[in-house]
């Protein structure tokens, strides 16, 4: 038994020196260069590219089954002049004996001086899709092998694969768009592993330039991480991930930025599960931190995970990263701004949820996401505290001010106004294009140095129908409450609007916004009007609609109609004012009215006015196209009717029922100076008094004549006069 086991032995160390004897007869004594041609023929048929090997083919058999390429070129056979890669030098090698074993054992895996043309062309087909195996037609009647339900052959286990390193060494890659002539490249880029060593941790690190010319745009991007490989669990490991990114471009107004990325990543394909975690987070002086999971990565993806930004002067990151602000209001606005919120999406949304918002003092929270990537759909529910809006508008000019007078009782100009501009007011192409549903409600806001306070609005824009649902809070001692609707899929753009006043201050309103001042007192208003079109002009041309609205306890300014009185009845009584009366405004204790707007012409006939000692009733035109007024008011004598300082003006039982006209005729800016007696009607009423004093004076002398004597007579004569 000994003697035939040492002759097996001897056997068996014959045959392996035999093999190791072939092996290196092979390496010397046959060539791969000599079948350079071969190879590109394979090169052609298997994979549809043109292969160029430039330097000599450089093998091993073992113990490392290895192989070595140098000026490697590829392109497509089509267009063979025109270079997709190349390779400088490709170097690898794996060990013959534990190939046995199923052991794949591979030396370092060298590629340098790698360099790619990617060219899509002016019909965006890309110079890379012809490359690798075509497409053939099935035979009839024969099943290929790849057809549907068949299975792969058993390749006899799994391989247990290490890597000595991978070293890719001054690649470069170029891509060129000639349809939008957009180009981006890839330079000096490196990438290095340690030992690929399945359940052991190895170093991995990138770095490379990338550039773009639209915009012009220079990125360096510095990578490190050390990994864990677990391909039996499916289980894929990144820790202490180190991500730098310094730009510099137009998009940076030529500044340098700095971001930098650290944390924690795993991939999880069994359990179908991604996670970063321990992330930091800068960008010049900003710093954030925050962790984020994925679920369901092939089935449907959820994300959760957590945002937390610590407070940062935004106006300086702005600056750091090349951006200009416009001027605003306060030179101190955006210098604190701090966030945190919960995430929550899938792979088409994304909500930051539990979101608390700090901007210079004031607080906002709630919830605030897209819920359709695609749609750019914006989600939100907030509600904060205080907000001054005007800190972030442009700063007032020299001599402006926030509510300045603008002239008790309207201009005295007789000139006429400005045309209504036909200039476009509202961004249709934008709110044609808007998904939102939205909510938010504030304690206060300040806007044009006015309090809105509370306030509360509610938005939802679908397929160009933009509505708002809710606008309401209280101002100038009172309070507001709108809906309306802008709908874009009409042609012209048809607009809707619902307001309702109740108690507002309309002196301190009208000063507000700088509107001439014509009336004063606390005003009630509902308002229902649509217009089309998208300017001032085509608005004013197309209203339509009704309001209706009450003035309590106010004025007219501007306008004395107890003076306009007693210049009708002097006037009727043919006699000349000896002084003014009353003041220069016009009190009432309510002034009353509806109306019915038809393409832009406000008409109303049913005003009325109570005035201490006199009753008005009104009826008129406003045309809003032309900007003018044509107005109509009758003022009925009540109350004292004692004689008045002027014997011009006094008021005794033959102006009792009288109603004594008024006119206002003019431009809206100068409506109450444009108010005056109405000289035809005062004409007509001075004529029926005279009149009247003729039939009294022969009524009394008839009286005086026949008393009663003749009463039947006496009556009957009166009638005639009467008629």
């Amino acid at each position: 038994m000994k003697s035939f086991a040492k002759v097996l032995g001897m056997v068996l160390a014959g045959i392996v020196i035999l093999v190791i004897g072939a092996l290196f007869f092979l390496t010397r004594m046959f060539d791969p260069n000599d079948y350079k041609d071969d190879i590109r023929q394979a090169a052609r048929e298997q994979a549809n590219v043109e292969l160029t090997l430039g330097g000599d083919i450089g093998w091993s058999l073992f113990p490392w089954l290895g192989i070595e390429l140098k000026n490697v070129g590829v392109a497509p056979v089509a267009t063979p002049d025109q270079p997709l890669a190349s390779v400088g030098t490709l170097g690898l090698g794996v060990k013959v004996l534990p190939l046995l074993r199923k052991q794949l054992r591979m030396s370092d895996v060298i590629l340098n001086e790698i360099q790619l043309q990617l060219v899509r062309n002016d019909k965006g087909v890309g110079n890379w899709e012809s490359v690798g195996p075509q497409a053939k037609p099935e035979t009839a009647g024969t099943g290929g092998a790849g057809a549907a339900g068949e299975e792969p052959a058993d390749s006899g286990g799994s391989f247990d694969i290490t890597v000595e390193s991978v070293r890719v060494t001054n690649a470069s890659v170029r891509y060129e768009d000639r349809q939008s002539g957009r180009i981006l490249s890839l330079d000096e880029a490196n990438f290095m592993t340690g030992a690929l060593i399945p359940d052991e941790t190895f170093d991995v690190a990138f770095q490379g330039l990338l550039t773009t010319d639209q915009p012009a745009m220079r990125v360096r991007v510095d990578l490190s991480s050390v990994a864990t490989l677990q391909p039996e669990s499916q289980r894929y490991q990144l820790s202490a991930v180190d991500l730098k990114v310094d730009a510099s471009g137009d998009p940076f107004g030529g500044r340098a930025v700095n971001f930098q990325l650290q944390g924690d990543g795993m991939l999880d394909l069994a359990e179908q599960v991604a996670e970063l975690s321990q992330l930091r987070l800068s960008l010049a002086d900003m710093r954030a931190t925050g962790q984020v999971k994925v679920t369901g990565l092939s089935t449907e993806p959820q994300l959760t995970g957590r945002l937390d930004v610590a407070a940062f002067d935004a106006r300086d990151l702005l600056r750091d990263i090349g951006q200009q602000l416009p001027e605003m209001a306060d030179p101190g606005a955006l210098s604190s701004v701090a966030l945190s919120a919960n995430l929550k999406g899938d792979a088409s949304s994304v909500m930051l949820n539990d979101l608390q918002l700090a901007l210079d003092g004031f607080a906002l929270n709630g919830a605030l996401g897209v819920a359709d990537f695609e749609r750019q759909a914006l989600r939100f529910d907030v509600s904060g505290d205080n907000l001054n809006l005007d800190n972030y508008l442009p700063p007032r000019k020299a001599g402006e001010s926030a509510g300045a007078a603008a002239g008790s009782g309207g201009s005295r100009s007789q000139s006429a106004p400005e045309e209504w501009s036909d200039e476009a007011l509202l961004p249709l192409d934008v709110l044609a294009s808007l998904d939102v549903d939205g909510k938010l409600a504030l304690q206060q806001v300040t806007l044009t140095g006015q309090n809105i306070k509370p306030f509360s609005v509610a938005v939802k824009a679908r397929d160009g129908l933009v509505r708002l649902t809710q606008l309401d809070g209280g101002i100038f001692g009172g309070t507001f409450a709108a809906s309306g609707s802008i709908d874009t899929r009409k042609t012209p753009v048809s607009n809707a609007l619902k307001a309702q006043l109740k108690g507002i201050d309309s002196a301190a309103a009208q000063q507000a916004y700088d509107v001439p001042q014509q009336v004063r007192g606390l005003m009630d208003l509902n308002l229902d009007v649509i217009a089309g079109g998208n300017s001032l002009r085509r608005w004013m041309n197309s209203l339509n609609g009704s309001a209706n609205f009450k003035l309590d306890d106010g004025a007219l300014l501007g306008v004395n109609l107890e003076q306009q009185v007693c210049r009708a009845i002097a006037l009727a009584n043919r006699k000349s004012l000896s002084a003014e009366h009353g003041s220069e405004d016009t009190p009432f204790e309510q002034l009353s009215g509806s109306f019915t707007i038809r393409n832009g012409v406000v008409s109303n006939r049913d005003l009325v006015a109570d005035l201490p000692g006199l009753a008005g009733k009104g009826q008129g035109e406003i045309n809003l196209p032309d900007q003018r007024i044509d107005y109509r008011l009758g003022l009925l004598l009540e109350g004292d009717r004692s004689e008045m300082p002027d014997e011009a003006c006094q008021v005794n039982e033959r102006y009792a029922g009288i109603e004594w006209p008024i006119r206002c005729n003019g431009y809206l800016h100068n409506a109450g100076s444009s108010c005056g007696v109405d000289t035809e009607g005062v004409g007509k009423i001075a004529a029926k008094l005279v009149g009247n004093e003729v039939q009294r004076k022969l009524e009394e002398r008839i009286d005086d004549s026949l008393g009663d004597k003749a009463p039947e007579l006496r009556d009957a004569i009166k009638g005639l006069f009467s008629r």
